[in-house]
């Protein structure tokens, strides 16, 4: 029987190891304890070992790699605002169902692989890979938060108390995650932007190249700042905030695996 490849089994590892915690967070068992930290902990080693593997011969930009660098990026995220916040942990029961999809996904599209970019600028280029990662996994956690904010306040409306109050965190806390892994968010978003366009330029000599990546970025980047700043002026909160970034979220997401999406699998 043929071996499996290296890479694959690491895949396959990294969704495994996802589905304890996603068992525990969803019939709202998990704990903010050692067993938490260390199967967390295990989680996101995983996730970087599978994409650092996926760049050992020089960089992938493919949607396998894609997807499993948000992921680590994400848990790397969740592990610190979790440490910041004693009931963050329970975004868990969101978060973690949601990137076993995503690991699910990258296995089953693992074979597509997108040639290296052109790149300008090495430390350029690493510089923008890193903020890109940086703001697209900080914002993953916020959507999650606004998701949650949206769960809690529609038990809270029909008076129910199930689930989502036994799994989520408290609405006043998901709200206040919400607004600041969004501020965080938007400032890696607009180093990102600069740096790529710093990239563009000494790359081929022009500061912007119109692409749906782009696009969708900076789309992305508006409605975020958008929404920081009526927040700021009005107090804005609740449900309305929180579809304000799950819009910047999808955005983002179209523009950064989804783009990937349709050039390696549905036109490579």
């Amino acid at each position: 029987m043929r071996a499996m490849p290296s890479h694959i089994s690491l895949q396959i590892v990294g969704l495994v190891s996802l589905l304890p915690l996603c068992v525990l967070a969803l019939t709202a068992r998990l704990r903010r304890d050692i067993f938490f930290w260390a199967l967390l902990l295990g989680c996101a080693l995983v996730c970087l070992s599978v994409f650092g593997r996926s760049i050992s011969d020089g960089w992938q930009a493919g949607f396998s790699a894609a997807l499993w660098a948000s992921m680590a990026v994400s848990l790397v995220v969740f592990i610190g605002v979790s440490l910041a916040n004693r009931e963050a942990y329970r975004l868990s029961a969101l978060l973690l169902p949601y990137l076993a999809a995503l690991a699910l996904l990258a296995l089953l599209f693992s074979a597509y692989a997108e040639a290296a970019p052109e790149i300008g600028s090495a430390a350029w280029f690493q510089a923008h890979v890193l903020l890109a990662l940086a703001s697209y996994g900080i914002l993953t956690v916020g959507a999650i938060a606004g998701l949650a904010v949206l769960l809690q306040e529609r038990a809270l409306k029909q008076r129910q108390s199930g689930w989502s109050e036994r799994a989520l965190p408290p609405l006043l806390v998901a709200e206040n995650l919400q607004i600041r892994l969004l501020t965080w968010a938007a400032a890696f978003m607009a180093a990102a932007l600069a740096s790529g366009f710093a990239n563009s330029l000494m790359g081929n000599g022009t500061w912007l190249q119109l692409s749906h990546k782009v696009l969708l970025s900076v789309l992305a980047f508006a409605v975020l700042l958008a929404l920081l700043i009526v927040h700021r002026v009005t107090g804005l909160r609740g449900r309305r905030a929180a579809r304000w970034v799950l819009a910047g979220y999808l955005l983002l997401t179209l523009g950064y695996p989804g783009v990937k999406f349709v050039k390696d699998v549905l036109i490579g």
